[in-house]
C-alpha cells in the first residue's frame, strides 16, 4: 500500500505570515481559485485543468516538528525556524506530474503568500523562499 503523505507537498513557514484567507487571495494572481471544503475545517479545494488538490492550514506541533526533522534532513536550515505550513493533498498524483505547470502554479502562490519553503513528499525535494537581491 502506497504511503499517503507521497500525495501531498508541504509549503512550511512561520506562524503568522500567513492564514487561509491569504493563500485564497494568493491564488487569483496564478489564475487559480479556491472552492470551500464545509466537511474539513481550515481547507479549501482547488479544481484546475481536470486536477484536484486539497489545502489544509497545519499550525500542529505535528507540522513544526516535521519542518526541523526536514531542515536536518535536507540541509535547509531555515525551514526548522517554520511552525505552521499548508499541506497540499494531490488527489491524482500522476496526472498532476504530467500536467506539471498547474501544479507549479499552486505551489508558487502558496510559497509567494506566506515566503515559505515548498517540500515534495514524493522525493523530498525542497524549493527555497523566493529573495530579491537588490
Amino acid at each position: 500500500m502506497a504511503d499517503p503523505d507521497e500525495h501531498r507537498f508541504y509549503v512550511y513557514f512561520q506562524q503568522g505570515a500567513a492564514a487561509l484567507p491569504d493563500a485564497v487571495q494568493a491564488l487569483t494572481l496564478h489564475d487559480l481559485s479556491a472552492g470551500a471544503l464545509d466537511s474539513v475545517p481550515e481547507s479549501f479545494s482547488v479544481v484546475a485543468e481536470g486536477l484536484e488538490f486539497v489545502v489544509t492550514l497545519d499550525e500542529s506541533a505535528a507540522a513544526a516538528q516535521h519542518a526541523r526533522a526536514m531542515a536536518e534532513q535536507t540541509g535547509f536550515r531555515g525551514l526548522a525556524a517554520c511552525d505552521a505550513r499548508f499541506a497540499v493533498e494531490v488527489a491524482d498524483l500522476p496526472a498532476a506530474l504530467s500536467e506539471i505547470n498547474t501544479m507549479m502554479e499552486l505551489q508558487g502562490a502558496l510559497q509567494d503568500c506566506c515566503n515559505g519553503y515548498v517540500v515534495l513528499a514524493w522525493n523530498d525535494g525542497v524549493v527555497e523562499p523566493w529573495t530579491v537581491e537588490s
